[in-house]
């Protein structure tokens, strides 16, 4: 991927850019820190892949701005391709992808965003973490791999290659495996079962002839009784017909008796309601007599009953007004009682007025002295607002100069306290310098022992190649030993042929081969006991350098500690020797403070001020006391105006009464006269005296009222006998003809019943013919073919069974070789899968690439370190070592350094050297993660610091980008420091102002 042009819009820092990278090659990206540098990157790896550094999407789009774009045009693969990415605040992202074509670019946008990005980076080969470990180099990744411990590396390593997936692979092959397993498992206990259902299905055909013979036999039993029911049945049937007859006839006469007893009981009743009928129609006359005198009665009360609402009616209605009447004559003496209260109280304000209007001379000569004593206070307020600015201003510049004061004496304070505190960070300086030199030299010391130590375990791993060598060597002589052995055991054998040749053996020949295999017996013999020695001495020899490693490791145990103490010292000793320069500029600056409180050397311009202000309040001459006087004269008669107000309100009220007390006395006079004379409400009056005159004429009687009630409840059991009487005369005709219809029924019933009787006679003679009840027989006889019934149909059963169990036999022998077969199956995936297992494993492929690839890096890697330390570092890495406790090899992925002094530790060298060495293995491991993606490495993006190196280590490093300058299309470079950026000859330049960060390319 190559970069062609880059815009902007509104995309983090940067509101509006163009920029363009054609024709670029070798090009540094600097400006200060935060002006923007990384959101280009930023912004590219945003438009390809959507990924960058902000927590949400929304974060990408610039403060204040509702949309972000960001249009990139690069080369991949020969093609010029472009995107553009657009997101709108609090919406969805939008992405284009398109491809130039004869001059156009045509789009290759899909309808999904996914899918579109998943176009893209099919046709650019690579995907973001490819391109993130691979051409882009992020600030704090360089390290990242070389500080990780080194059982962590090869993890790192392997996330780099994207080892996971086989990781995935192994674990669904171990899923399938023990699936596999487990339908092996269950497969095998089917056929477990299967069998047990085919040795057992071998009894069903005898079983199945018997229960057919069984069956035959109870078919034969079952046609028997059948046809003796049917004989049985038909003289049942005749015996039933009979009986069902006299059951019939039986019934009817016993209906034909309950009937007559029924109709006798009914005619009994009937003529008893003749009876009663008869009765009350005899006391006729005596009943309408006393109808008629309750219908009199009534009608009395009916119209004393109108007169007794009217006369309710008109004692309401008096009440009414009686209580209205009462009510006004209350008002008007209430009204009387307000007004006589209201004409004392005038006369008591009249009283009053009159005491306040008997002071007016002496309120008019307190008037004259309150005018008087007010000249005087106007004079004093205005000597007083001359000077009050002046003394406030006095007051304020006194308060200033106590607050400087007490400052300048503070910070006094605090100077002596910081350097009482100096004085004794100094005192231990001389102890400090003796122990620094002292720890030099323990680190120097221990520093000379690391380095033998290293040459010593080199010689270990040394002496360990060279053991395994003899393993190698011993194992070879022994077998060639025992092969030999095998053909002189040939030899012994009469007319043994040749060994070698396999022809037949003379007696010359046989003494010549017998003699060179011992020869070469006792050759081979001598190398396995040299080996022997051999191993024996170097087993000694690695012990013994194994002690030494111990005890030198033991020795250098204290270095770390002792580097760390030498740091701490020198931060001391540094810290020392500030705290002296601080210590004479504090002496100095006391001295100096000292002075100014003394002799009140500090604001003079405020001790200037108050000078000037105490001789200008003096000219005014201003008392304050005399002031105080004047006020207090005002007050004192400053009751004479309040008084004069007063004064002026009683005349005012005066005259008011003067008019309203006449007005109220003649108001109370007209009531007392309208009380006196009774003239209250004359309507009301009239309406009262109406009332009483329609009351005399009703001339209602309550107790005549009372009386005609009594007299009429005596008459209410009259009207009943009469509504008898009425009933009677309608029901008696009916009745009469109801009990003889009765009558002659019963004649019928009794005629009918005769009849019957005789009937039943005859039928119970016809009965005793028959050959009695056959019931029970037949019972039995159906009970007999049930049970033939239960049993044939359990027959059945039993043989519908064995034959189902004989096609089930059938399917087992089927599903038996069917399930021998599944087994089969699932047995050989089981060992494919858990040799995949193994294979896709962390000891399988990933390790072979692991081995593979760690070769490739090392060579890369050393080939650019070469460039930066001037062939000074070598890189190495180990992938196994053997165990503190055990000559077990341990996985491990160990980086050595080997520069001038020896070989050493990663973690020993400085941080500039480190950077170097960070800087060339990051690069090797671009290279060849892209090689291994199948993706060719045409960019380089390094957003790195370089903070660490000196001017040579940067000159290196701008040399060692300048050498591997023609491995690559473009190589951006990040920086803010001026003499990286003096380096190179074309330059973008990023800046940030108030409207955000902007681009300008140079050179």
């Amino acid at each position: 991927m190559i970069p062609q042009k880059l815009r902007l819009i509104n995309f983090l820092s940067y509101q509006q850019l163009a920029l363009d990278f054609s024709g670029l090659h070798v090009a540094c990206i600097c400006g200060a820190n935060g002006a923007g540098k990384s959101s280009l990157l930023e912004a590219i790896s945003w438009a390809i892949w959507g990924a960058s550094r902000v927590a949400s999407q929304d974060d990408v789009i610039h403060v204040g701005s509702k949309e972000a774009q960001v249009d990139f045009t690069f080369i991949a693969g020969g093609e010029v391709y472009r995107v553009i990415r657009t997101r709108s605040r609090n919406s969805s992202t939008s992405l284009e992808f398109q491809v130039q074509s004869e001059g156009k670019f045509k789009s290759l946008t899909e309808r999904k965003v996914q899918s579109t990005q998943h176009t893209i980076i099919s046709h650019l080969k690579m995907d973001y973490e490819t391109f993130v470990n691979s051409a882009y180099l992020r600030q704090g990744r360089a390290d990242e791999f070389m500080l990780k411990r080194p059982s962590d590396r090869k993890q790192i390593l392997a996330d780099m290659l994207a080892l996971s997936q086989y990781d995935e692979l192994a674990e669904r092959a171990k899923d399938i495996a023990r699936t596999s397993k487990g339908e092996s498992a269950v497969l095998e206990n089917m056929l477990v079962h299967l069998r047990e259902q085919i040795q057992s299905g071998e009894a069903i055909a005898p079983q199945l002839e018997i229960l057919r013979s069984q069956l035959v036999d109870l078919q034969a039993w079952e046609s028997r009784d059948r046809q003796q029911l049917q004989v049985v049945e038909e003289l049942q049937k005749q015996y039933q017909n009979v009986t069902q007859q006299l059951t019939w006839q039986q019934q009817q006469q016993a209906s034909l008796t309950a009937n007559l007893a029924q109709s006798s009981r009914q005619l009994a009743s009937q003529q008893k309601q003749l009876q009663q009928l008869e009765s009350c129609l005899t006391m006729r006359s005596q009943i309408l007599q006393d109808y008629e005198r309750y219908q009199l009665l009534s009608n009395q009360e009916s119209e004393l009953e109108r007169k007794f609402q009217k006369y309710q009616h008109l004692c309401d209605r008096r009440g009414e007004f009686s209580h209205k009447l009462a009510s006004l004559q209350s008002e008007l003496r209430g009204q009387l009682r307000a007004y006589q209260a209201q004409l004392e109280s005038l006369l008591q304000q009249d009283s009053d007025l009159k005491g306040i209007l008997s002071r007016t001379r002496e309120i008019e000569t307190a008037i004259a002295e309150l005018h008087k004593a007010r000249a005087v206070l106007q004079e004093f307020d205005r000597l007083h607002s001359q000077s009050t600015p002046l003394i406030h201003r006095h007051q304020v510049l006194k308060h200033q100069l106590e607050r400087e004061q007490t400052k300048l004496a503070a910070k006094l304070e605090e100077l002596v306290a910081k350097r009482e505190q100096l004085y004794l960070q100094v005192k231990n300086h001389d102890q400090l310098l003796a122990n620094a030199k002292e720890l030099d030299r323990q680190i120097v010391l221990l520093q000379n022992k690391q380095v033998y130590q290293q040459r010593v375990h080199e010689k270990g791993l040394e002496r360990r190649d060279f053991l395994e060598r003899l393993k190698t060597r011993l194992a070879d002589s022994e077998a060639a030993f025992h092969k030999l052995e095998s053909k002189m055991r040939q030899l012994t054998v009469p007319n043994a042929p040749c060994p070698l040749c396999d022809r037949p053996l003379d007696e010359a020949h046989w003494q010549l081969v017998q003699k060179k295999h011992k020869q070469e017996s006792r050759d081979l013999q001598a190398d396995i006991w040299v080996v022997k020695e051999q191993q024996a001495a170097s087993n000694c020899e690695i012990e013994v350098l194994r002690e030494e490693y111990r005890v030198l490791k033991k020795e250098l145990a204290p270095l770390n500690d002792l580097i760390q103490r030498k740091g701490t010292l020198q931060e001391r000793l540094k810290a020392i020797a500030e705290a002296k320069q601080k210590l004479a500029l504090i002496d100095a600056e006391i001295v100096d403070l000292g002075d100014r409180l003394q002799t009140q050397n500090y604001s003079r311009e405020a001790w200037d001020e108050m000078e000037l202000i105490d001789k200008n309040i003096y000219k005014f001459a201003y008392d304050e006391k005399n002031h105080a006087l004047a006020r207090g004269d005002v007050e004192r008669w400053r009751w004479a105006e309040i008084k004069q107000s007063e004064l002026k309100n009683a005349q005012r009220q005066a005259d008011n009464l003067s008019q309203k007390i006449p007005d109220l006395q003649t108001k109370i006079n007209h009531l007392q006269d309208r009380l006196t004379k009774n003239l209250i409400d004359l309507e009301v009056q009239h309406e009262l005296e109406q009332c009483d005159r329609t009351l005399t004429q009703l001339a209602y009687d309550p107790d005549r009222h009372q009386q005609l009630r009594a007299q009429k409840q005596e008459l209410t059991p009259s009207l009943l006998r009469y509504q008898e009487l009425t009933r009677a005369e309608q029901e008696y005709p009916e009745l009469q003809q109801q009990v003889q219809h009765l009558q002659q029924t019963q004649n019928v019933n009794q005629q009918e019943l005769q009849n019957i009787t005789a009937q039943i006679s005859q039928l119970q003679s016809q009965v005793k013919t028959v050959h009695g009840d056959h019931a029970q027989e037949i019972q039995s006889l159906r009970q007999n073919l049930q049970n033939w019934r239960s049993q044939m149909d359990a027959l059945l059963a039993q043989i519908g069974s064995l034959q189902q169990q004989q096609q089930q036999l059938e399917q087992s022998r089927q599903r038996e070789q069917e399930t021998l077969s599944q087994i089969e199956v699932a047995r050989q995936r089981q060992r494919i899968h858990t040799e995949l297992y193994q294979a896709f494993g962390k000891n399988g492929i990933q390790s072979l690439m692991l081995e593979n690839v760690l070769p490739q890096i090392e060579v890369e890697a050393n080939q650019i370190l070469a460039q930066l330390s001037d062939r000074q570092l070598n890189v190495r890495f180990i992938t196994q070592k053997s165990g503190k406790k055990s000559d077990r090899i341990i996985e491990t992925l160990d980086i050595e350094i080997a520069d001038t002094k020896g070989t050493r530790p990663y973690e020993t060298y400085s941080g500039g050297e480190a950077f170097r060495i960070n800087f060339a293995v990051r690069l090797a491991l671009s290279r060849v993660l892209a090689q291994r993606k199948g993706s060719t490495l045409q960019t380089l993006i390094i957003d790195e610091g370089f903070g660490s190196q000196d001017q040579l280590g940067c000159d290196r490093l701008v040399s060692a980008i300048n050498a591997i300058a023609p491995d690559f299309e473009c190589i951006l470079v990040i920086t803010h420091m001026p003499q990286m950026k003096e380096s190179f000859n074309t330059l973008i330049e990023v800046s940030k102002g108030e409207e955000g960060s902007t681009v300008q390319l140079v050179g």
